[in-house]
């Protein structure tokens, strides 16, 4: 995390050194600040639930749900690079529901999350 903080922090700091004297730094700096508050609040805001066979999640501001019995196959340990991905790592879980939607979720034990929605619906396929 701390490594995360300074790679963000790391280019303004030309903008900080100079003291901030004219207007524009402080826009950049002022864009530079939400940029970084915006990146670790997708970091540190990104979890999923599952209750009342629903699974339900939210990554910063973005957030939704989806009923367990939509789900028609999980990839496991896959990464899917277009779409919707509340997630902060790759080889999570790619979740298809209803016909055509999917949606990839990074859980810190992919094993368990898996066996938390099949024991809700065993018709699930899962794929490793």
């Amino acid at each position: 995390m701390g490594f995360t903080v300074a790679v963000c922090l790391l280019p303004m700091y030309p903008l900080i050194s100079s003291g901030l004297k004219t207007t524009e730094s402080l826009i950049a700096f002022l864009v530079c600040s939400a940029t970084v508050v915006l990146m670790l609040s997708f970091y540190t805001h990104t979890f999923y639930t599952i209750k009342d066979n629903k699974v339900y999640w939210r990554s910063s501001f973005l957030f939704g749900s989806f009923s367990v019995a939509d789900i028609r196959k999980i990839e496991v340990g896959k990464t899917l690079w277009v779409g919707t991905k509340p997630a902060t790592a790759r080889k999570g879980l790619i979740i298809y529901y209803n016909k055509f939607d999917e949606i990839y979720f990074s859980p810190s034990d992919n094993e368990a999350f898996v066996a938390a929605l099949t024991a809700l619906n065993p018709a699930i396929e899962v794929v490793r």
